[in-house]
Order: structure tokens, then C-alpha cells, then sequence
């Protein structure tokens, strides 16, 4: 057989897998890792395994954000404070496909605030972190540009509206 038609078939069986699924699996993929870095700023307790007090961030992180990533003292219980809500409320909403590109897009934000305010330095070295924000991004600029899939709320609440 000839190693084009091959690599044709190849292609074509690969253009079959339904989006639903590569979207949840881009949501989910972007999901993770801001939902534990959300969780492990909050000083509370927990349920299921999952901490439910929002409001209440470990004072370790607040010197985190004021001592290493450059936020300074006066802004840096304000900063930390926000950074664990968007952490800890945009991954489900992207997780279950609920107001998904707003979720996405204000993980997306992050990830460029992360990139380029707290570790600028890191875009010129080889084995900087950018190539790690890049695999977040990724999957988040996927879901902004296609919409969350089939499998979502989204899609639900909008087949829902155009039946009535």
C-alpha cells in the first residue's frame, strides 16, 4: 500500500473523533491544575476531600505573592485572595461546560498574568516555564475558539432555549 493513501486513511479516521469529546478533554486538561493550585491556597475545611471556604487563604501564600512573585505587601492579600477564587470557581465552570468560554478566558488571563508578570525571565530560557503555561493555554484557546462541545451545559441550556 502506498505510505500516502496510508497516512490519508490514517487522517481520516482521526478527523472522525467527535469534538464533544476533544473539548471535555480540553477542559478538563486546563481544568486540573488550576483547581489545585486553587485548593492548596485556602485555609479551611474540608468535604469529600475538597476545601469549601473560599475566603480564607493560607497566610504562606500571601507571603508567596508578596515576597516572590513581586505583588509587595499592600496588594499581595488582595492578589492571593483573587487568585484562589478564579482558581477555585472557573475550573468547574469549565469542567461541566457551564459559561465555558468566560471560564476559559479568565484561566487564560491568569495564565498570561502568571507568564508575563510573575515570571518574565522564564521566556528567554530554554527550560523556562513558558513551554508548561503553553500546555495551559493550549486546551483554554480550544475551547474559546470552538465553544465547549456537546457535552456541556452550555449545550444543554442552549438546545433548551431554542425548543420553546
Amino acid at each position: 500500500m502506498n505510505p500516502f493513501a496510508l497516512y490519508t486513511t490514517f487522517s481520516t479516521l482521526c478527523s472522525k473523533v467527535p469534538y464533544a469529546i476533544v473539548a471535555l478533554a480540553c477542559r478538563i486538561a486546563a481544568a486540573v491544575p488550576f483547581w489545585r493550585s486553587g485548593q492548596s491556597k485556602l485555609d479551611g475545611g474540608e468535604v469529600f476531600g475538597v476545601k469549601y471556604e473560599l475566603f480564607n487563604v493560607k497566610a504562606s501564600k500571601i507571603y508567596l505573592f508578596a515576597n516572590e512573585f513581586g505583588f509587595g505587601d499592600a496588594i499581595a492579600p488582595a492578589a492571593t485572595q483573587l487568585a484562589a477564587l478564579g482558581e477555585n470557581l472557573l475550573p468547574p465552570l469549565l469542567v461541566f461546560g457551564l459559561l465555558t468560554r468566560f471560564g476559559a478566558l479568565g484561566l487564560l488571563i491568569m495564565t498570561a498574568v502568571i507568564q508575563f508578570y510573575v515570571f518574565p525571565e522564564q521566556l528567554l530560557m530554554a527550560n523556562g516555564n513558558w513551554a508548561m503555561h503553553l500546555q495551559w493555554a493550549a486546551p483554554l484557546m480550544v475551547v474559546l475558539q470552538r465553544g465547549p462541545g456537546a457535552v456541556s451545559f452550555d449545550t444543554l441550556f442552549g438546545k433548551f432555549e431554542r425548543r420553546q
